[in-house]
């Protein structure tokens, strides 16, 4: 593990507790293999390169009049 960006058990452990996930300890070593290659096409974006586009424009729901 000498990847600064790889996964590491406590890591993986303390994402499970904030998650509120129960995984068995004999299955961990798997979860984080599969969890840390899944996180690699990101982790080697350069978000620097991507262009930044204007915040998303929100609707606030307005209450109409009903006409009964």
């Amino acid at each position: 593990m000498n990847d600064p960006q790889e996964l590491t058990m406590e890591v993986l452990r303390a994402r499970m507790r904030a998650a509120g996930v129960t995984i068995a300890e004999t299955r961990l070593a798997m979860v984080r293999k599969l969890l840390d290659d899944a996180l690699a096409p990101v982790r080697r974006l350069d978000a620097r390169t991507i262009k930044t586009v204007e915040p998303a424009v929100t609707f606030a729901p307005v209450q109409e009049a009903r006409h009964e």
